[in-house]
């Protein structure tokens, strides 16, 4: 069977350079978008000629790339160009969770960036989550997003994942004190007994919460173009084809943007554009991939209590291969519930390489959909599923990077391949975009006008260190082979 490995791991080598296209035009129906947003389909009549600052993305990314701006200057104008409707990719396709991974990622980034690092990551993060909170306060008057403070529940399937998580949880208390009792760690009794959850050895409760992403960007989008009508456009349905720079320019807009509806020209672009980002920047192939999740809803039917007030919950495993399928696990499945409905949100990767490394969420695998109907009942103790409805289900493309962290700041001329220095990029958020996005976005652009941004973590830079020793396509084939 060891041939059939190396025939997957000579496949990844192959994925991650590809070029992952545009977002396809036919994606499958999220959950979440699902009535669509009047502003949806927002278009001008006629592309403008030229604007300040052009962003690539209706996300989560994107939108806070233009509320900064829109905030932070009293006259600069920003065009957002979305390739398909409002946010229509990795935002309004997520799991709506809000928490953070420090935890169990913190022994690895010691290993690689030092504590003192590693820390600042931590807080970061836990940052954006205060962020994402202030920002539903801000414009969610109203409860459409669904939000709820809760508590996830991180259940350990594994002896060994467990044991390796309290070592990352006492590591990372013994080097920020403050951070002392974020986690509090469960034996597999009590997550059974207190939570219902069968087959754990071990689990973690952290502060977190869950919300309706796509109703959060849609609403603050509507009310900042309410705000700003005269600075703030957005175009969707109009995917940006490339990017060009003249040097030679005598105006600030020396950048042209050359979509599917004509040209505009621009003195910032800035890509929110997350596992697409390859298309635009060829040189980013490999260094970043595009990675393919698989969400369903499915209603129990009254058959397991409604904890949606008061937990989420995120399952852990040893990742798996089945060298005869060739299907991979990838160690994470991630859950949320609805008050309103008490539908279930359940999320997870069981495919094969080549559906998972992939950019097309023009559909949904059979086999993984199967995999998560199969899976949710069972962590409940229900080994009959089959009263249990299947509400919807649909794939979503991430970002990952060869080093597991987020890209963030101006795009060096060695990755644009142009000499201008107006190209910024935040993208890569490796499945944790809620707990970095918001922050991320915001960087860039006090970044793009001119101030000093001295609290995001240097680790996430692109500089040349960076780009040659760790963001490297052969670091990104180790990472994702470790899997097999």
């Amino acid at each position: 069977m060891a041939s059939n490995k190396n025939r997957d791991i000579e496949q990844i080598t192959q994925l991650i350079v590809a070029d992952p296209g545009l977002p396809r035009p036919n994606p499958t129906s999220s959950y979440w978008q699902n009535p669509p947003h009047t502003l949806s389909k927002i278009q001008s009549p006629t592309l403008q000629r030229e604007t300040n600052h052009a962003i690539i993305g209706s996300g989560i990314t994107g939108l806070s790339i233009a509320k900064t701006l829109l905030n932070s200057h009293p006259t600069t104008k920003i065009t957002i160009l979305e390739a398909r409707t409002l946010c229509s990719g990795a935002t309004g396709r997520n799991g709506g969770q809000m928490a953070a991974n420090m935890g169990e990622e913190y022994s690895h980034l010691v290993q690689h960036l030092g504590s003192e690092m590693a820390g600042k990551i931590a807080k970061f993060t836990l940052k954006n989550l205060d962020c994402m909170k202030e920002l539903i306060e801000e414009f969610d008057t109203g409860d459409i997003c669904e939000v709820q403070e809760l508590r996830k529940l991180r259940v350990f399937l594994n002896g060994e994942k467990f044991e390796a998580f309290r070592g990352s949880i006492a590591l990372m208390e013994g080097d920020h004190p403050e951070l002392k009792g974020f986690y509090k760690i469960l034996d597999g009794d009590t997550v059974l007994k207190k939570y219902g959850i069968h087959g754990a050895v071990g689990g973690a409760l952290l502060p977190a919460g869950t919300v309706w992403p796509y109703r959060l960007v849609t609403k603050v989008f509507e009310d900042l173009l309410k705000k700003f009508p005269d600075r703030l456009t957005i175009e969707t349905n109009t995917p940006v084809i490339n990017v060009e720079h003249d040097p030679t320019c005598t105006t600030p807009a020396a950048y042209t943007i050359h979509t599917s509806r004509g040209s505009l020209r621009a003195e910032n672009v800035f890509y929110a554009t997350n596992g697409y980002t390859g298309h635009l920047l060829p040189r980013l192939r490999g260094r970043i991939h595009p990675f393919k999740g698989t969400m369903t809803v499915q209603d129990s039917n009254g058959s397991v209590p409604n904890q949606g007030k008061d937990v989420s919950w995120g399952f852990h495993y040893t990742p798996t291969y089945d060298s005869v399928t060739g299907k991979s696990g990838y160690g994470l499945y991630y859950l949320g519930q609805s008050v309103k409905t008490g539908y279930f949100y359940f999320g997870g990767e069981n495919a094969r390489v080549d559906e998972t490394v992939s950019a097309d969420d023009s559909f949904v695998g059979e086999d993984s959909v199967a995999h998560l109907r199969k899976g949710l009942p069972r962590f409940f103790g229900k080994d009959n599923s089959s009263s249990w409805k299947l509400v919807s289900s649909w794939s979503g493309i991430m970002g990952f990077s060869s080093d597991g962290l987020p890209l963030v700041g101006r795009v060096p001329s060695s990755l644009s391949g142009r000499s201008g220095q107006g190209e910024w990029i935040a993208a890569a958020f490796n499945g944790y975009g809620m707990a970095n996005c918001l922050l991320s976005g915001e960087a860039i652009a006090l970044m793009a006008l001119g101030k000093k941004v001295d609290w995001l973590p240097g680790a996430y830079g692109l500089d040349e260190e960076r780009l040659k020793s760790v963001l490297t396509e052969r670091e990104s084939v180790q990472a994702l082979t470790a899997k097999l």
